[in-house]
């Protein structure tokens, strides 16, 4: 049996979700922790989630450079108010399951190849401080001993703001309350609130859709590319990101990823790219050419216009989370937060206008 978190919860209500990937599953773990009685619908396996092809980033900061707009956007103050809330999240999850999901604290480096590198992460360095945040600027000789790094590495800036989690054996933490007593969990696609109450044979106080790639408000699916490597004897503890491109090391694989493609002709792996991405790593880091490729995979990730989550009301009792592009795992504790108070009739958090969806949304369009 699960140990339930005693937390102060308001009026318990009977609360469906649609869609088990990390956004529906984090809703649901913050309601349920709050008292409501909770149903999950998805029919899908866990392996197919977005987040499962992940890499198990939490990077505020990192995410700066990468959407631009600089550290005092809406998203920006977003991902920050995530990841600060990830330490509670984590031990949360952690009491209640058992089950350890490598959430690790260290540093992320950011490194630069070259001067155009260079010069987007002083950028990144000066909106960042410009707007509360901490980062240390590593160069040459300031670069840590252990890191292994080529010659092609110039400098670094370390981030203190972004970690990582393992976003695999984070699904299955969070799936795991679904066989046990806290969630019910009903393996079936569902389109409409009389769908889920057929299923469930009861009514429910609030609907949250939070189907990922099948979600209404959606307006592309980028497809990425990954591989994973067995581990090897000198790669750093630390996650090392570089343009688009990332090394996460974890206990059993280390990852590499990803292609970003807009535009695609098939949803398979292309051997020339994750060809590409292995040679780009091995020249950042030469000890991974000793590694062997234990698996490569694509993954889809829902993107809204605009780029930032699709987070609110569709309707009365109804509501949205959806939209998380490559952030799902960061922005999984603040989205189901502000679900919840939603949920909850609880004030509007700050720039809830910004990703709240646009007119009369209908979740079975």
């Amino acid at each position: 049996m699960t140990r339930r978190v005693e937390t102060k919860h308001m009026e318990r209500g009977r609360i469906a979700i649609a869609g088990a990937g990390i956004v529906g599953l984090a809703c649901a773990f913050e309601l349920y922790r709050r008292g409501h009685e909770i149903t999950l619908f998805d029919a899908a396996s866990p392996t197919e989630s977005t987040s499962w092809a992940a890499a198990g980033m939490i990077a505020p900061a990192y995410e700066v450079m990468l959407h631009r707009g600089g550290a005092k956007t809406p998203l920006a103050r977003f991902c920050f108010e995530s990841a600060a809330l990830w330490p509670e999240f984590a031990e949360a999850l952690r009491v209640e399951t058992g089950i350890p999901f490598g959430y690790a604290r260290a540093p992320t480096l950011a490194i630069a190849r070259n001067d155009k590198e260079a010069d987007r992460l002083v950028t990144l360095k000066k909106s960042l401080i410009a707007a509360g945040h901490i980062c240390h600027w590593r160069h040459g000789q300031a670069l840590p001993g252990s890191l292994g790094a080529s010659s092609e590495v110039q400098a670094a800036l370390e981030l203190p703001d972004d970690h990582q989690v393992d976003n695999r054996h984070l699904i299955h933490a969070l799936r795991s309350l679904c066989d046990s007593e806290s969630f019910r969990f009903v393996r079936a696609v569902v389109n409409t609130q009389e769908e889920m109450e057929r299923y469930a044979g009861n009514s429910f106080d609030a609907i949250i859709w939070a189907r990922g790639a099948h979600e209404v408000g959606i307006d592309s699916i980028v497809k990425g590319q990954a591989l994973a490597l067995y581990p090897v004897a000198g790669v750093p503890e630390q996650v090392l990101r570089f343009g688009a491109g990332y090394i996460v090391p974890k206990p059993d694989r280390v990852i590499i990823g990803a292609t970003s493609e807009e535009t695609y002709s098939h949803t398979g792996v292309s051997q020339k790219a994750t060809k590409a991405l292995f040679e780009e790593a091995v020249a950042i880091l030469p000890i991974l050419s000793k590694a062997k490729i234990m698996e490569v995979w694509t993954g889809l990730r829902p993107r809204r216009g605009n780029g930032v989550p699709l987070i609110g009301s569709i309707g009365e009792n109804e509501y949205v989370a959806a939209g998380l592009h490559r952030n799902g795992v960061l922005l999984a504790p603040a989205t189901a937060r502000r679900v919840a108070d939603l949920v909850e009739g609880k004030p509007s958090a700050i720039d809830a206008e910004a990703f709240a969806p646009s007119g009369n949304m209908d979740a079975t369009a």
